[in-house]
């Protein structure tokens, strides 16, 4: 991860951060991709309008996102969560959860003969080295097919480091998407 992932200094820049956070002992690439996270991703409170305001808000929500890694479960995080903000929660004030979906995270063993298959087409349809990156995100379908199917899913990325990928100006490199569909078929061809 320290080879081909992202350096420190070119997250910090990107993200216009003047210095580091997060779980000690790991680099930002690694904290971002591979280490449990909680995510904030929206908050509504108080007043919206123009200007100020000093009436105090009388509520507030915020929607969180958990990722979890190998072998954290999400029903336990669940209820830690819950027991933390009820902690939290000063005496009078009243705070509520709601948890709209609850998934496994995944590991994907990469020695694993698929992977290694997979290896080879990226060379023949970019025509550049493979690069492994580890990504311990908690997507819902992965677990999935692994539980249900019994199969090792293979996650194939075939997008930019600059893609600004789930931002509000995310993209993709177009010729990269014919690219990602050869190297699908031969992936296919192969296996």
């Amino acid at each position: 991860m320290q080879r081909v992932g992202r350096s420190d200094e070119r997250l910090l820049r990107t993200a216009g951060a003047e210095r580091d956070w997060g779980e000690r002992g790991y680099t930002l690439f690694e904290r971002t991709t591979i280490r449990p996270a909680l995510t904030v991703s929206g908050i509504v409170g108080g007043y919206q309008g123009p200007g100020v305001k000093g009436a105090i808000p009388t509520g507030a929500v915020a929607k969180l996102d958990f990722r979890l890694v190998w072998e954290q479960d999400p029903n336990v995080i669940d209820r830690l969560i819950r027991e933390h903000i009820a902690q939290l929660t000063p005496t009078g004030m009243r705070a509520r959860l709601r948890t709209y979906m609850l998934a496994n995270p995944a590991l994907i063993d990469r020695n694993h003969p698929v992977l290694e298959a997979a290896a080879p087409t990226y060379h023949r349809a970019f025509g550049t080295q493979t690069v492994f990156l580890g990504n311990d995100s908690t997507i819902p379908v992965v677990n999935l097919i692994q539980e249900a199917l019994g199969i090792p899913p293979v996650l194939m990325g075939f997008g930019l480091q600059d893609d600004r990928v789930h931002g509000p100006n995310e993209k993709f490199h177009l010729p990269n998407f014919f690219r990602g569909i050869t190297t699908s078929n031969i992936f296919l061809l192969r296996i």
